[in-house]
C-alpha cells in the first residue's frame, strides 16, 4: 500500500515548498546584495564628502527622508486594505520596507517583486502587482513632471523646451493611468482579459477590484505628493548644507532627472548615472562639490534609507508574525 504523508510530514513538505519560493529566493538575495554592497562603499570618500556639510542641514536632509519613508509605507497599507488590524498594519508596513531596501539597491527596482512574493496566491500576486503599477505610478509620474520643469529651466534652447513639454505630458499620462487603475474596476478587468489572453503564461486568473471611497483616494493622492516632496526637500538641505546657491525647484529638477535615470537597469544603485547629470546640470560649480551633493544623496537617501528600511521590514514583519500567532 503506498503511504501516506501524516499530517506532521505535511506540513513538514509544506515548509520545505515554503523555503524553496522564487520570492523567498529573491528576498534572500536582495538581503545579500545590500549587505554586500554595504561593505564595498567606499567609507572614507563618504566621510569626505559629510565633513564639508553643514550639520544642521545634513539632520533635516534626514528626517525628511524618514519622512518619505513612513509617508510611502502608510500609503502601501492605504493602498492594501486600510485596514485597522494592528497585525495588517504591521504586516503592510514591513512589506513595504523590506521590499524599499531591496529595490533601491537593485537595477529597476527589482524589490517590487517582494511586495507580490508575500502575497503567495496567484489572483493575489496579481492583484498586488496592480497595487505596485498604482503606487509606482503616482512616484513615477511627479518624477517625470518635475523633469520637465527643470528641463524647460536649465535650458533654454528650443529642443530642450519641446522636451521638457512632452515629460510634463507623459508625467501626466502617467498619473492618470495611476489614478485609472486605483479607482476603475474596467481598468482591472482589462488587465485580466490581457493576462488570461497570454498563451506562454497560461494564468486563468480571476482578479477582484478593490473599490476605495473618495476619502482614500484623495488620502493616496496627497500621500504621494507629500512622500515625494519630503524626498525634493531632503535633498534641497543636503545641498544648501554644501552651500549650493540654486534654488529649490532647480536642484528638485536636476535630482528629478537623475532618480529617472536610475530607475532605469543600468547600473546597481544609479552609480555613474546620477553623478553624470549632475555633471551636466550644475556644470558651472566646481565638479569636487557637485560630486559632493551626489554622495551625500547616495548615502542619505539610498545607503541610509536603505539600511533603516532594511531593518523596519524585519521589525514589522516580525511584530506581525507575533500578533497571528497570539490570535
Amino acid at each position: 500500500m503506498p503511504i501516506m504523508d501524516s499530517p506532521t510530514n505535511s506540513s513538514i513538505n509544506d515548509k520545505k515548498r515554503k523555503k524553496l519560493s522564487p520570492f523567498l529566493l529573491i528576498r534572500l538575495i536582495g538581503i545579500a546584495l545590500f549587505s554586500y554592497i554595504l561593505t564595498t562603499v567606499d567609507l572614507n570618500s563618504m566621510w569626505e564628502n559629510l565633513k564639508g556639510v553643514k550639520t544642521d542641514y545634513l539632520v533635516y536632509g534626514i528626517i525628511f527622508q524618514l519622512f518619505l519613508l513612513f509617508l510611502k509605507a502608510f500609503r502601501w497599507h492605504i493602498l492594501n486594505s486600510g485596514s485597522k488590524n494592528t497585525q495588517k498594519i504591521f504586516r503592510s508596513l514591513g512589506e513595504f520596507f523590506e521590499s524599499y531596501a531591496i529595490g533601491v539597491i537593485t537595477p529597476g527596482r527589482m524589490g517590487e517583486m517582494i511586495k507580490a512574493g508575500h502575497a503567495k496566491e496567484k489572483n493575489k500576486i496579481m492583484e498586488t502587482g496592480i497595487r505596485v503599477l498604482v503606487e509606482r505610478g503616482f512616484d513615477l509620474g511627479i518624477f517625470v513632471v518635475l523633469a520637465g520643469i527643470a528641463l524647460s529651466i536649465t535650458f533654454q534652447e528650443k529642443a530642450a523646451w519641446l522636451i521638457s513639454i512632452l515629460f510634463i505630458l507623459a508625467g501626466m499620462v502617467v498619473l492618470a493611468m495611476a489614478f485609472i487603475f486605483m479607482r476603475s474596476a474596467k481598468a482591472t478587468l482589462i488587465i485580466q482579459k490581457v493576462l488570461n489572453s497570454l498563451p506562454f503564461l497560461k494564468l486563468k486568473v480571476n482578479l477582484s477590484f478593490q473599490k476605495r471611497s473618495g476619502g482614500v483616494q484623495m488620502a493616496v493622492i496627497l500621500l504621494s505628493l507629500a512622500s515625494n516632496f519630503s524626498y525634493f526637500i531632503s535633498c534641497y538641505f543636503l545641498a544648501l548644507g554644501l552651500n549650493f546657491d540654486q534654488g529649490f525647484l532647480f536642484i528638485s529638477g536636476a535630482v528629478a532627472i537623475a532618480g529617472l535615470l536610475n530607475m532605469l537597469p543600468v547600473t546597481v544603485m544609479g552609480l555613474g548615472t546620477r553623478e553624470g547629470t549632475f555633471l551636466i546640470l550644475f556644470k558651472p560649480l566646481a565638479e569636487p562639490l557637485i560630486l559632493a551633493l551626489s554622495g551625500l544623496v547616495f548615502l542619505v537617501a539610498q545607503i541610509g534609507g536603505g539600511l533603516v528600511s532594511l531593518l523596519l521590514g524585519q521589525v514589522f514583519l516580525s511584530m506581525s508574525s507575533t500578533r497571528k500567532q497570539d490570535k
